[in-house]
């Protein structure tokens, strides 16, 4: 049960009720708290479980209907510890994105869409037809950081420097692409020629970057990172002709006395920041939808022109988003996921408190684990660090799944007032899926 999370999160968090209308009434098979559990749900549920369609006796049925008891017990106690309040951001926030992927699609959609030539272009402009590979060592200090540097450029080996200045600041990269680096100080590094080492300073830290090989490589080879990579961009840009479409539509201005007495400090809550023809919206709306929108303790810019640009954004997702979003009926078309994707959050979110917050690893049973599995990493190569977090999460779950059986366990007897099942129903349920597989010709 290495992979127990991702298996109860599909098997319990995701199996939501069914919300069709039924032309018949629903059998009830079984009850947690308020919530019933129908023939219809564990026909769903079937489907989606491993092995849910190979059940033989009526005992395998029972176990494969304790599933779905087990996933509503997980999301009884969630509620019960208050756990929704946690979630509702993240939930809010996966809508929004629903949202914006939807309109996107509807008025931008040709903007989102490339030919073969513009991604040949792409992929020549970005460099991406040049690898490199990268050993790094991450340091606070800058006076050791100039030192490692110095020996690193007299040909001491990133390995020696590990010893020197701790194996835990050193680490290999994978092959790293233009496209998949991640960080954009690494850009100019694709440049430089095999064994050119640099130091780059951000935040507080120091990077010692060796640059230790370099490949070539085609458009064909990195076919799906390159159009990966393309769409976001495409994406960005419409995002910004789409931001300029709503503002026109909806005859979008911004209050240039307001945002001044704004950026000068003198704002109160009714001071008009913009018009449109949905209404004035005030600097009390602005601080409320950045609270929505989880940005409520950024400070605000000091200059007009700074303030006006995250006004309008925030007007347009707080506002003209959702405006267009009722306009489309998109709110009703995503209610079953959001239920999908909330149950699923419950599940996490009561797991990481009664469960991986008791989860310790030490370097002893990491490196054991590592020998024992090791066979399954061989894809990872090199990639020192993609290696480490790998195991590392490999190895929590292999020690969280005692204790999720456990949990489960307490929680069955601690609910079990809670708890009914139909057995005379569920057994005729059983008997008609044998019937209907295994049919008798008269």
């Amino acid at each position: 049960m290495a992979d127990w999370k991702r298996s109860v999160l599909l098997s319990l968090g995701l199996l939501a009720c069914a919300d069709t209308p039924q032309e018949q009434p629903a059998i009830i098979l079984g009850r947690v708290g308020e919530t019933n559990i129908s023939e219809q749900d564990f026909t769903q549920a079937l489907a989606r479980l491993p092995g849910g369609t190979q059940a033989k006796t009526l005992e395998d049925w029972r176990r494969q209907f304790q599933v779905l008891i087990d996933k509503e017990l997980l999301l009884f106690e969630a509620r019960a510890q208050g756990l929704e309040e946690t979630i509702v951001a993240s939930i809010v926030a996966w809508e929004r994105n629903q949202l914006v992927e939807e309109l996107l699609a509807r008025e931008m959609g040709e903007a989102l869409k490339w030919t073969e030539g513009e991604l040949a272009d792409f992929f020549a402009e970005a460099g991406a037809n040049r690898e490199i590979r990268l050993n790094r060592l991450m340091l606070t200090d800058r006076a050791q950081a100039l030192e490692a540097l110095q020996k690193a450029r007299e040909n001491v080996g990133f390995a020696q420097l590990g010893e020197t200045y701790g194996l835990a600041n050193w680490s290999a990269s994978g092959w790293l692409n233009a496209f998949n680096a991640g960080d954009p100080r690494l850009a100019a590094l694709f440049l430089l020629a095999e064994g050119t080492v640099e130091l780059i300073e951000a935040d507080g830290q120091y990077m010692v970057m060796g640059l230790a090989e370099t490949r070539a490589v085609s458009l064909e080879d990195r076919r799906p990172l390159v159009e990966t990579a393309l769409a976001q961009h495409k994406k960005q840009q419409a995002n910004l002709a789409y931001l300029e479409h709503l503002t026109g539509k909806y005859a979008v201005r911004l209050d240039t006395s307001g945002l001044r007495q704004t950026v000068t400090g003198r704002a109160q809550p009714d001071l008009r920041l913009v018009s449109s023809t949905l209404g004035d919206w005030s600097f009390g709306d602005y601080q409320q939808a950045l609270a929505r929108l989880g940005a409520g303790g950024e400070r605000l810019p000091d200059a007009v022109d700074a303030l006006g640009f995250k006004v309008t954004r925030a007007f347009v997702a707080d506002r003209l988003l959702s405006a267009e979003a009722k306009q489309h009926g998109l709110y009703q078309a995503l209610q079953a996921r959001r239920e999908k994707l909330r149950e699923q959050k419950l599940i996490e979110a009561l797991s990481d408190r009664e469960i991986f917050s008791q989860v310790q690893i030490d370097e002893n049973e990491f490196g054991a684990f590592y020998e024992a599995n090791k066979e399954r990493y061989a894809s990872l190569g090199g990639n020192r660090e993609a290696l480490q977090n790998q195991v590392v999460q490999d190895l929590r779950d292999a020690k969280a799944a005692p204790l999720f059986d456990r949990y489960i366990e307490q929680l069955r007897q601690r609910h079990a007032a809670i708890v009914a099942v139909n057995d005379e129903l569920l057994g005729e349920f059983v008997s008609r899926r044998r019937q209907a597989k295994s049919p008798v010709d008269l």
